[in-house]
């Protein structure tokens, strides 16, 4: 019995030695989605082609034009391992995902020269930070169709506006679902919200022609802006606290100062604008997004304005990278462009066969790292991409609710508006269904 004991033990050692040296074929097949990451992290950009959509969201899909990050050799080898044996495999050596990841990068199927370290990947989100998974909070913000949302800069609270023609301010850090301040004087619904720098002061425009700003602490309207010919899609400061542009449907941008409460400036687009966003507090450069397809430029310091980009079809929002390098701009064609504003170029398209934009003032969002992407859809969904390619994930909170019996009805559940929050791992979104829904992920 001792000798058949010690055979059983020999005949183990070497299965496991066997499983070991063949880590690089048996691990290939452990998973789709982490055989197109590791591919996609060592590929040289030359080598580098278009991937088409795969159907289904699965996470880490890729979904997306976008190149390569990454430098080195494209991984080869053979399949002769069915999911089974891999399964086995990598039960019986105890790895997990990440200890999967970094034993074929050990395994010899990249060199020395072009192996990507699990820190490169992390740093570029494919193994960085959870994605917003988790309802954190759920509560009817407004009383019909909420059009806008926006985190505070400075708390963990989220303002949103809606077609009841009130902006409302919730304290998320309470978990709060009853209104923190509910912002009047607007006499139509509200298209886009938006704080200052501070935190100390909101904007919100409206279909009344007009936009206001009220104070945070006392809540009271402190300005009216009137003077458009059509509803007022968006608004942002460029000199705060003493100015703030206007994009409207009037085809018009408006600057104004708030001490005269006057337009000082009106900048002739010849489009409606959907959206808008400044460079900096100083605002020296605007960009708006036009229902004629141009993102245009303005730079208000020399009231030049540098060329347009042209997109594939209307522009329904805007949304800056922290660092202001890089811009994302959803498009009616159902996709998301990824610009880098130091070429004024395209880099990235993202889009998935079930990604619909939802309607003409639906809005993106980039996560406070800008390694992240968040847009809603007609299906009631939420999309994240990571910028180099991948469907992270698929929020889908929006589609069911419950009736006063507990049953799960399907109300209309487009998501019209995403916020993350610039502070933490949250994500807000509104849609047609009255409803707010905060994430975390944890």
């Amino acid at each position: 019995m001792r000798y058949k004991s010690k055979d059983a033990d020999k005949l183990n050692e070497e299965n496991e030695s066997i499983i070991r040296k063949r880590l690089p074929s048996i691990f290939r097949k452990r998973s789709a989605k982490l055989k197109r990451d590791l591919e996609d992290a060592v590929r040289e950009p030359s080598s580098s082609s278009n991937i088409s959509p795969t159907p289904g969201p699965t996470p880490m899909q890729r979904t997306s034009t976008s190149p390569a990050q990454f430098v080195g050799g494209i991984i080869g080898g053979d399949d002769d391992f069915d999911e089974a044996t891999i399964n086995g495999a990598m039960e019986a050596i105890g790895l997990d995902d990440n200890e999967y990841i970094s034993a074929r990068f050990t395994a010899g199927e990249v060199t020395e020269n072009t192996r990507a370290s699990i820190d490169a990947l992390k740093s570029t989100g494919y193994l960085g930070q959870a994605n917003p998974t988790k309802i954190l909070m759920k509560f009817e913000a407004h009383e019909n169709e909420s059009h806008a949302v926006r985190w505070s800069p400075v708390e963990r609270m989220v303002a949103t506006g809606g077609a009841d023609r009130k902006v409302k301010l919730w304290d998320i850090g309470k978990n709060s679902t009853e209104p923190r301040a509910v912002l009047s004087g607007s006499s139509a619904g509200i298209n886009s919200v938006d704080f200052d720098s501070t935190g100390a002061y909101i904007l919100g425009t409206s279909n009344d022609y007009g936009a206001r700003v009220w104070t945070v602490m006392d809540n009271r309207l402190r300005h009216t802006l009137t003077g458009h010919s059509g509803k007022v899609m968006a608004a942002k400061y460029v000199h705060e606290p003493i100015k703030v542009v206007t994009g409207s449907h009037d085809r018009t941008l408006k600057i104004w100062d708030l001490r005269s409460i006057a337009c000082i400036e009106t900048k002739f687009a010849g489009s409606s604008c959907n959206d808008l966003v400044t460079t900096d507090s100083l605002g020296s450069t605007i960009i708006s997004g036009h229902y004629d397809k141009k993102i245009r430029f303005w730079d208000i310091r020399t009231e030049k304005q540098a060329d347009d980009v042209l997109m594939p079809a209307k522009i329904t929002s805007l949304d800056l990278s922290k660092d202001c390098n890089y811009l994302i701009c959803s498009v009616r064609d159902d996709t998301i462009k990824l610009l880098d504003l130091r070429k004024n170029q395209v880099i990235s398209t993202f889009t998935n066969e079930h990604f619909k934009i939802s309607c003409d003032f639906a809005r993106a969002s980039f996560n406070p790292s800008g390694l992240k992407i968040a847009c809603g859809s007609a299906d009631g969904a939420i999309y994240i991409w990571n910028v180099n390619g991948f469907l992270e994930a698929t929020l889908k909170g929006h589609r069911w609710e419950e009736d006063n019996n507990k049953n799960r009805i399907k109300p209309n559940t487009a998501v019209n508006a995403v916020s993350w929050s610039p502070n933490n791992n949250m994500l807000a979104s509104v849609g047609k269904h009255k409803r707010c829904i905060i994430y975390s992920d944890s």
